[in-house]
């Protein structure tokens, strides 16, 4: 969702990136490297070569949505997360969200009651990944963006998230050295089919802005407070853990 799938552009990096722009009055270099799909744990493994070989100033890791998830069907199933296939379900994840939505994702919330449905990424395994990939952009030299699991239409599956965006900031709350972005505080107030499309999993266009919005703000406030309003040009780069590195890079990201 980092590039702002299933929309045409406006994901939340771009978002972000512009914001850095904005406000610090200085071009942002981004790359953008995608994992569709990939929970945390096997998104780790790839942090080292496809992202921090850009040496960024900040990594954005977005991954807890997938993980969080307490998908219907098997994993294999496009829409319990990540990005489908081409074709329909592409079709399927860009519908608008409806009345009837609201009631696909009550059905959704009791069987997941009712089966007991496991998230895709148990709550230990994420937070061990996710302490792996900081770790390994520290010693890279770059700043890790943290975002929790956003929101989700299934209030059974926004229960789990709860508890992976509370453990998020348990772990980091008073790290100095990473950027946690709570999601779900920020977009919980909003009306759900403001925010969700039908499938309950994907943001509209307007969450992606909120979330981008929020992750630019907490950049630039982090680089005032290291270096000052007139900190040197910096650049970013992308990929599919949201990541923002810290070399001679403002903003990276990997997903």
């Amino acid at each position: 969702m980092i590039s702002g799938y299933p929309h045409q552009g406006g994901g939340l990096f771009e978002v972000g990136c512009s914001v850095v722009e904005r406000k610090l009055s200085r071009p942002v270099q981004s790359a953008f490297v995608s994992l569709g799909g990939f929970p945390a744990p096997r998104a780790a493994k790839y942090l080292k070569s496809r992202v921090l070989s850009f040496k960024p100033l900040y990594v954005v890791l977005q991954f807890g949505a997938t993980d969080a998830q307490c998908p219907m069907r098997t994993r294999s199933r496009s829409s319990d997360a990540g990005r489908s296939r081409p074709g329909s379900g592409d079709d399927y994840h860009k519908r608008p969200s409806t009345a009837l939505s609201l009631l696909r994702w009550e059905v959704a919330s009791m069987l997941g009651h009712l089966r007991r449905i496991e998230s895709i990424t148990p709550l230990p395994s994420f937070i061990a990944a996710i302490e792996h990939m900081v770790d390994n952009c520290r010693s890279a030299g770059s700043t890790p963006v943290v975002l929790s699991p956003f929101v989700y239409g299934s209030r059974y599956t926004m229960g789990r998230a709860l508890s992976y965006s509370a453990a998020l900031h348990e772990r980091y709350a008073s790290a100095r050295d990473v950027i946690v972005v709570d999601c779900v505080s920020l977009l919980t107030n909003f009306p759900k089919r403001s925010i969700l499309q039908h499938d309950g999993f994907h943001l509209t266009q307007y969450a992606q802005g909120l979330v981008g919005e929020a992750v630019g703000r907490a950049i630039v406030d982090d680089i005032r407070a290291k270096d000052g309003p007139c900190a040197s040009t910096a650049h970013a780069s992308a990929g599919n853990v949201d990541d923002v590195s810290r070399t001679d890079t403002l903003v990276g990201r990997f997903i």
